[in-house]
């Protein structure tokens, strides 16, 4: 499925609802945070009574494995790692960083069908043991050294966040004097592009 909104029937928005597993509730409050936070004044479905015409958070959600975005196919970790590997805007802090894409939600807001996606970003190495690793010094090889783990937090980001994806390279324990996995990510399939 493309990642651009799919303008939806009442009957099939029905249909996508009635068929779609539920969130589970923290990933729903994730969600409803994350809307709220770009602006869209969603209301969470439990939150009675409802105004008139008020926006409210399905409950549920679609959760394919991969997702199109022009000509490319972005996947879930546990379905395709080498597809999930992806550098985006960070919406919450403007930043361009990397991380692996976690999951895939789909559903009906404002009659059309939108894409949502949960990211883990690559965990940072200490600036000592960044300075390990050659590429900080070859700037043209687009590349640099990361913990092999992601961190803890997840971000939530749409499809239009996505810049590229990334090619990844897992070091063991010990590579350029670094004590622990590490992980090289390169961002060169961007091609300037965006």
């Amino acid at each position: 499925m493309d990642c651009a909104p799919i303008p939806l029937a009442p009957t099939e928005i029905a249909a996508v609802l009635k068929n779609a597993p539920n969130l589970h509730e923290f990933d729903y409050t994730a969600l409803l945070h994350y809307l709220r936070g770009s602006g869209r004044q969603y209301r969470d479905f439990n939150d009675f009574p409802h105004p008139k015409k008020a926006l409210i958070l399905p409950p549920h959600a679609e959760t394919p494995l991969q997702l199109q975005r022009g000509e490319c196919t972005f996947s879930c970790r546990h379905s395709h790692e080498g597809n999930s590997a992806i550098t985006f805007y960070n919406p919450s802090t403007q930043a361009r960083t990397t991380g692996f894409i976690e999951k895939i939600w789909q559903l009906p807001l404002e009659g059309s069908m939108q894409s949502f996606v949960v990211v883990r970003p690559h965990r940072r190495l200490s600036a000592i043991e960044e300075g390990m690793a050659p590429f900080q010094h070859y700037p043209g090889f687009m590349s640099r050294i990361v913990d092999a783990h992601a961190t803890d937090s997840p971000v939530i980001i749409e499809p239009h966040h996505i810049v590229t994806h990334l090619t990844t390279f897992q070091r063991p324990k010990g590579t350029y004097g670094i004590p622990r996995e590490t992980l090289i990510v390169c961002w060169a399939l961007n091609r300037g592009r965006r």
